[in-house]
């Protein structure tokens, strides 16, 4: 009787519960990078296109970006701004027309571009083939995810011109909206056995097409294009490298400058999540 007892309370025992894999929690990251970049394209003045080669402004350059991300389940939303300038001087090898000042074959003159951009970008995980549950899509030690994506951003361009031997001058400042859609993936995996330092690796790539839109009413629209791709090493669960390579352009028909151009080059940078 009091074996058939415990093998009748054995029966009836629950299930052994399984633990599922922990919800992914609320993140924020705060991020920034060195834009080792150069600008190239040209300007339209009217009927007349200088190269920003022409008017020196294609010298490497140091922009700086900054990133504040948040992250909440499938969502991540983040606030971004950059910081770019760059200026030259030389003599005119051919006659140049800008609006408001012609630079002659032979004068001397000096120029200057800076631009800063401030925008907000959310990305949405609409696909992880290798994630355990929906809500923790990096319990395994390979994830890969897709995202869609869309931004807006504000953008200014101010540029100055001098005619060093003519003392002629032209100022131009114009404004830009530039709303834009795309996607991107991520591919990550633990390396900690192999590479030491490195908890993880990700390798991520964006791409985003969008339109620029002048704040000033006798603009014209145009085309924008913005693509970053590159690795990033985390050193602890919160402070991670990155290193990658970004290009961002487009067309801008503003009031003062009509410049169709882009800048490229690499992205160092770090980031600490909290």
């Amino acid at each position: 009787m009091l074996a058939s007892i415990v093998v009748a309370a054995a029966l009836a025992a629950p299930p052994e519960v399984t633990e599922s894999a922990p919800e992914r929690t609320f993140e924020l990251d705060f991020g920034g990078q060195a834009y080792f970049t150069r600008l190239v394209g040209n300007f339209n003045d009217g009927a007349a296109q200088v190269s920003v080669e022409d008017i020196g402004l294609h010298d490497s350059a140091i922009a700086m970006d900054a990133a504040f991300t948040v992250h909440e389940g499938k969502f991540h939303a983040s606030l971004q701004a950059l910081s770019f300038n760059t200026s030259g001087s030389g003599s005119a090898a051919e006659t140049m027309s800008f609006s408001g000042i012609t630079v002659n074959a032979g004068d001397a003159f000096t120029s200057n571009l800076d631009t800063w951009t401030f925008g907000a970008k959310v990305a949405y995980d609409f696909w992880e083939p290798y994630a355990e549950d929906a809500n923790a899509p990096n319990a395994d030690d390979f994830a890969f995810v897709m995202q869609g994506i869309v931004a807006v951003e504000f953008v200014n361009l101010s540029r100055t011109i001098n005619d060093l031997t003519t003392l002629d001058s032209m100022e131009g400042d114009d404004s830009f909206l530039v709303p834009s859609v795309g996607g991107g993936f991520n591919v990550g995996f633990d390396v900690g056995h192999a590479v030491p330092m490195v908890q993880r690796l990700e390798i991520y790539t964006d791409a985003l097409i969008g339109a620029t839109l002048p704040l000033q009413s006798d603009g014209g629209f145009g085309m924008a294009l913005n693509i970053d791709a590159g690795c990033r090493l985390w050193l602890s669960p919160h402070f991670s490298l990155n290193l990658g390579y970004q290009l961002v352009g487009g067309a801008f028909d503003g009031r003062d400058i009509d410049l169709t151009g882009s800048m490229q080059g690499i992205v160092a940078g770090a980031s600490w999540r909290f």
